[in-house]
């Protein structure tokens, strides 16, 4: 009997939409992250297989991806039939200096771990009789480079974390405390003018300030900005948008100009007859902030046994956005059309003519602080029902709840709110 192999560096998904809460202690971080076995029961039957190991490279010749465990220099191969890549993104730097040695990124339970252990840190230390004033104001300034979702969230959370929270314990201390939000273009730049500026007073409101700016570099306690404005800076958390991973940069297949794999409408790797990655980025550094991926699959080639979905590929005829809303559309039409033509196989019957994937945008949601949210529901071309405030954060919670995997990780979460709600976070560090 034939099986599947899952090829993954960790055992568990995390639930990105909730990530922020676990960085000031709404809820703890196995609340967010499902187990691999939880998503996916048929990966514990014997004749399927999960290998705890990076890939690092595809022989399509061959038909084998080469992968490392990370702690020998043993090297290994996985065999495969059809291969789907969905190694997903990494937090783009953009080629500016100091972002990786300097600010946290949020796509990880890791990365939430260390900003709340930093977090928490900076708020002791700047307790301390030996801190300078001047100091004291540096290590509890908080900054966000990046207006999305994400970043919105986080400020909204760290928001409310200070004003519910560390107001109670030393309120003086509280009030030193600053969040500042860097972007250059808008906030919520993806959702309609009305919702872009209520989410901008409410943060307002909550004492969060806003600067329109790019980011030209970090230093180790201050961000120089593109018009020459420095800001000091306790904790930097970088949330500007996703890029290529170095693996996705590495493979010899067509690219878009931000660096990920081209597919066509069917979610087929496409090459170039003799040039593999003509036009592509060939390291994450390389890719622009602003590259516009629109182009022509004319000149390129699609392979019939590996797909690309997620956000480390596009179509380059019409690009999606790095949304969890598109991953999920695109493996579930995968994961279709690779069933109905193994059942044409296994009846011996002609394999049907695969229908071309349509995306269908279900909508945005971002968490604005509190008890306030901004919800934009439908397609991007239709008319839109939009929701803000506390209706908007009830359908937030509502949606995100329904949306973990399992039952625990439900339970999980409604716990963590509700105990959050009567006893407020904690804020012990370990």
């Amino acid at each position: 009997m034939g099986g599947w192999q899952v090829i993954s560096p960790r055992n568990h998904m995390v639930f990105t939409p909730l990530l922020a809460s676990t960085c000031v202690g709404t809820l703890e971080c196995r609340a967010v992250a499902l187990s691999l076995t939880d998503i996916q029961p048929r990966l514990k039957e014997a004749w399927n297989k999960y290998f705890s190991a990076d890939a690092l490279a595809i022989d399509h010749d061959r038909k084998v991806v080469t992968c490392s465990d990370g702690s020998s220099e043993d090297n290994f191969e996985v065999a495969y039939d059809k291969l789907a890549i969905a190694t997903g993104s990494q937090g783009s730097t953009f080629g500016i200096p100091g972002v990786e040695e300097r600010a946290h990124f949020l796509r990880d339970v890791a990365h939430s771990s260390a900003i709340r252990k930093h977090l928490i840190a900076n708020w002791n230390k700047a307790n301390l009789p030996t801190v300078p004033r001047a100091e004291r104001q540096r290590m509890l300034h908080v900054v966000i480079v990046g207006g999305g979702p994400t970043g919105v969230e986080f400020a909204g959370e760290l928001s409310n974390f200070i004003n519910k929270d560390l107001m109670r314990i030393d309120s003086e201390r509280a009030r030193d405390i600053r969040v500042t939000i860097v972007e250059g273009l808008q906030l919520l730049g993806n959702f309609d003018a009305r919702l872009r500026e209520y989410a901008a007073d409410k943060l307002h409101k909550q004492g969060v300030h806003l600067v329109k700016s790019m980011v030209k570099e970090i230093r180790e306690n201050e961000l120089v900005l593109q018009n020459g404005d420095t800001v000091p800076y306790g904790i930097c958390v970088w949330s500007t948008g996703v890029g290529p991973t170095n693996f996705t940069t590495s493979l010899h297949f067509a690219k878009t100009a931000r660096g990920r794999i081209a597919v066509d409408d069917q979610l087929r790797v496409l090459v170039h007859p003799t040039e593999p990655e003509q036009h592509a980025p060939t390291t994450p550094s390389q890719v622009e902030p602003h590259n516009h991926e629109e182009s022509s699959n004319a000149e390129f080639k699609p392979l019939g046994d590996i797909y690309a979905l997620g956000d480390c590929s596009a179509n380059v005829e019409g690009p999606l956005p790095a949304l969890a809303q598109v991953a999920e559309q695109q493996g579930k039409y995968l994961a279709k059309q690779l069933n109905i033509e193994a059942r044409a196989q296994k009846a011996k019957d002609k394999p049907p003519e695969w229908v071309p994937f349509k995306y269908r945008h279900l909508g945005s949601m971002a968490l604005v602080g509190g008890s306030s949210a901004v919800i934009e529901l439908g397609e991007s071309n239709k008319p839109h029902l939009s929701m803000t405030g506390f209706k908007g954060w009830l359908a937030w919670r509502s949606a995100y709840l329904t949306r973990l995997g399992n039952m625990r990780n439900r339970l999980y979460v409604a716990f963590n709110w509700t105990l959050t709600f009567l006893l407020g976070r904690d804020v012990s560090s370990w």
